[in-house]
């Protein structure tokens, strides 16, 4: 199973933003932080107000992120995600309850980092560690950035 994480890793480095700036040995002290999951259709990765302590990175398929409305059983859709993107990074780093749910539209693997395994791999990596969190602190600066465009749309 680590042969083939490592496999997918390396396969896709430029797809999951967050590990281009890797370099091969980096990757490979990295790769038995991750666990590949499978997902089917119409599973759910998450729901909203869960407790959770991972980061999912889309290997394959598609995911949609939607949030509870204050209307009883209404939701709207945040996100719809692919190859590449990833989920659960708030939670990641807060620990408060997930703040949305994400529904799997179709068949989808994520390769999923735990917070524990990721603790654990900075405490031996420290430099790589910080690599990878200022590849995060990247997307999600882009992805603040075009929510706020958005916001400012509607107003």
């Amino acid at each position: 199973m680590e042969n083939d994480i490592k496999k997918i890793i390396y396969e896709q480095r430029e797809a999951l933003n967050i590990l281009y700036s890797l370099s091969d040995e980096e990757l490979n002290q990295l790769a038995p932080s991750f666990e590949l999951l499978h997902f089917p259709a119409g599973s759910i990765v998450f729901k909203e107000g869960d407790s959770g302590n991972f980061l999912g990175f889309i290997v394959c398929g598609k995911l949609e992120v939607r949030k509870q409305t204050e209307f009883k059983g209404r939701q709207v859709v945040l996100a719809l995600l692919t190859k590449g993107s990833f989920v659960g990074e708030l939670n990641f780093f807060d620990e408060r309850p997930r703040s949305a749910t994400v529904f799997v539209t179709e068949d989808s693997d994520l390769l999923i980092l735990r917070r524990g395994a990721f603790d654990d791999f900075v405490q031996k990596y420290p430099y790589v560690g910080i690599k990878v969190l200022q590849g995060l602190n990247r997307v999600l600066s882009i992805r603040l950035r075009k929510a706020v465009e958005r916001f400012a749309e509607i107003f």
